[in-house]
């Protein structure tokens, strides 16, 4: 399922705190999970951005990626440490227009049905268009940048509140017969429980 109306933004910019160890490297079947990542939206979208927080972690995740490492691009947050946010305004900013698929590196399974699910509410008009509880496995507009930026300049950096300013279309993962069954690995035990799952 390719679709080249879309970009995809990886925001992989955040401190890994209870892992204790960058979940964007954290091996899966013996690739780091970003380069698992790339691979899969470099082959469902147009281009891929990764959203990397500080420059040293650019150098980092370049090497880390192999082949796939010129193949992407990266960016860097405006507005250091300031959450997933930063990130997003960081990826969304530096896209301009259109759509833009975005997932958070420590998800290691992308649900290309999901994303059909979304894509079929693009002309929605709304600024993002996601699953209950998965606002990081969701469509952003380019436009919303502007927002988040004026959320980020005011301190708030909450995402329900910047949801609340924003134009939504939130899909009924029930209806449209879709599982619910999203992986996040933030802790050694998430990440220990999904290895043993899947050899």
């Amino acid at each position: 399922m390719g679709n080249q109306r879309i970009q995809s933004l990886i925001l992989a910019g955040g401190l890994s705190t209870r892992m204790g160890t960058d979940k964007a490297l954290l091996p899966i079947a013996g690739k780091p999970l970003i380069y698992r990542l790339v691979e899969q939206l470099s082959r469902l979208t147009e281009h891929v951005t990764v959203s990397v927080g500080s420059p040293e972690r650019e150098a980092l995740y370049r090497e880390s990626l192999g082949e796939w490492g010129e193949a992407v691009s990266f960016v860097i947050d405006d507005f250091p440490e300031c959450g997933p946010l930063s990130g997003l305004h960081a990826g969304l900013s530096s896209i301009g227009d259109g759509y833009v698929f975005t997932m958070a590196c420590d998800m290691p399974e992308l649900s290309e049905e999901l994303l059909s699910v979304l894509l079929a509410h693009m002309d929605s008009e709304a600024d993002v268009i996601y699953a209950p509880g998965q606002p990081f496995h969701a469509l952003y507009h380019a436009r919303a940048a502007a927002q988040i930026e004026a959320a980020l300049k005011a301190g708030d950096y909450r995402l329900m509140g910047l949801f609340n300013r924003l134009r939504t279309v939130v899909i009924n993962l029930q209806e449209q017969g879709e599982s619910s069954g999203f992986v996040n690995l933030n802790t050694p035990a998430e990440y220990n429980k999904y290895i043993a799952d899947n050899e």
